[in-house]
């Protein structure tokens, strides 16, 4: 018992920068077997909507339609993933973290540490991906609509819709981590229903031994 109270603590005081909590968060973006229907999707829609911009005649106009409206829903799920976060900390009683904590899920990780891990990656993507929609906004504020790269318009509209295929396709696979987040948090919250229920059996259990004492007294 004392070793998980240990391990548990020299996962958590370690304090890690910024820029290697933005790396792991983006490792949670890489396709793999169980997310690359989500890398499919997010490649499709963010190559269409990319090339529909790109070569579009009103593509700096477009382009700041399309993340203002992005960037309002990313605000608004950041703050619904943000909102989760403090609910679940509060949530976790004694009892369930100590559960949660003897649960290993590889050598150096206990169920403790990976939730939490996740739910802090999910909140730096969607930092990332709140600051770029707010800097392609600025660019295509400051920029003129008639604005040209070369005297080339077919390398104008193919390095535009490159450019902006890596964007959608981000913010799309982002998007879709919703679905994870979603997924985590009813895991954790039936899990942690579970384990109430068997403290209610264990309390229900000692209550009839003692009636049991008391009778027989």
């Amino acid at each position: 018992m004392q070793n998980d109270f240990f391990r548990t603590v020299d996962e958590f005081r370690e304090t890690q920068p910024a820029r290697k909590l933005i790396s792991n968060a983006l490792k949670e973006l890489i396709p793999a077997r169980n997310n690359w229907v989500g890398f499919v999707i997010s490649l499709i829609l963010g190559t269409f909507i990319a090339a529909r911009i790109g070569f579009a005649n009103s593509t700096v106009e477009l382009l700041s339609k399309t993340c203002e409206t992005l960037i309002d829903v990313q605000l608004a799920i950041f703050g619904c993933v943000f909102a989760v976060y403090s609910i679940l900390l509060a949530f976790l009683s004694d009892g369930y973290m100590k559960r949660l904590a003897k649960i290993p899920v590889s050598k150096k990780t206990s169920m403790l540490k990976q939730s939490l891990t996740y739910y802090e990656s999910v909140l730096f993507l969607y930092f990332i991906n709140i600051g770029l929609s707010g800097i392609l906004i600025l660019l295509t504020d400051c920029l003129p609509t008639d604005v040209r790269l070369t005297s080339n318009l077919l390398f104008d509209n193919s390095l535009a819709s490159i450019i902006l295929m890596l964007y959608f396709v981000f913010s799309f696979r982002v998007f879709y981590e919703v679905k994870s987040t979603i997924y985590n948090t009813v895991v954790l919250f039936r899990a942690s229903i579970a384990y109430r229920f068997l403290d209610f059996s264990v309390e229900d259990n000692d209550d009839d031994t003692n009636d049991t004492q008391g009778d027989v007294k």
